[in-house]
């Protein structure tokens, strides 16, 4: 049976795309998980087939339109999804039906953390499946505890956060620009950015 993990958010510019990718990485890095079909459904913007259009050596994992995916889940050990910016709350609610795992990434920031806490209630009202919903913290200062922070607070609300965050680094950037994972950026915080994602991949347990 394939696995099914989505990445999604009513907020744009939180970096869900950055995480679906890197996430579908280090699944297909880890040993006996089976191939991994990452589903670019922002077409809008198409941000991981863009970034696996610029790889400069084939991904360990397959990139694709929505329009293929009912043909790749069928050889898909785990799918990941990125979904649309800033999809319906019923398209959503959807998702949590058919998807193992739904992760809604979160900044650091009061304000966006506000906006998180109001998107789990408003999916928890809309009668969604939130034991398979999870926040993850993005973004995060690399210094400082502001994202712990930030994570302990949802948690004190009742939120179902994991307790890897993900940090700001420049490698994240730089990986999209250059068509690699992380982990493959020429840069000496590349490794611990890598880290993060390892961390949050073994957390999805998928």
């Amino acid at each position: 049976m394939t696995q099914v993990i989505a990445f999604t958010s009513s907020k744009g510019g939180i970096g869900k795309s950055t995480l679906a990718f890197n996430t579908a990485g280090a699944l297909a890095a880890r040993s006996g998980a089976g191939p991994v079909v990452l589903v670019d459904e922002d077409t809008a913007i198409q941000s991981c087939l863009g970034w696996a259009a610029a790889a400069p050596v084939p991904l360990p994992f397959l990139v694709i339109a929505p329009d293929q995916a009912r043909t790749a889940a069928s050889s898909a050990a785990v799918l990941v999804i990125d979904t649309e910016g800033r999809p319906a709350l019923a398209d959503m609610v959807a998702l949590t039906e058919s998807a193992q795992r739904v992760m809604l990434p979160c900044g650091p920031s009061g304000l966006e953390v506000r906006a998180t806490l109001k998107l789990w209630h408003a999916l928890t009202q809309a009668e969604a499946e939130m034991g398979r919903v999870q926040v993850v913290i993005n973004k995060a200062p690399p210094v400082g505890t502001v994202g712990q922070q930030a994570r302990d607070t949802l948690r004190g609300l009742g939120v179902k956060v994991c307790t890897t965050v993900i940090r700001a680094y420049t490698a994240h950037q730089r990986a999209a620009e250059l068509g690699v994972l992380v982990r493959d950026v020429p840069d000496p915080r590349a490794s611990s950015a890598w880290a993060d994602i390892e961390a949050l991949t073994e957390e999805i347990g998928a």
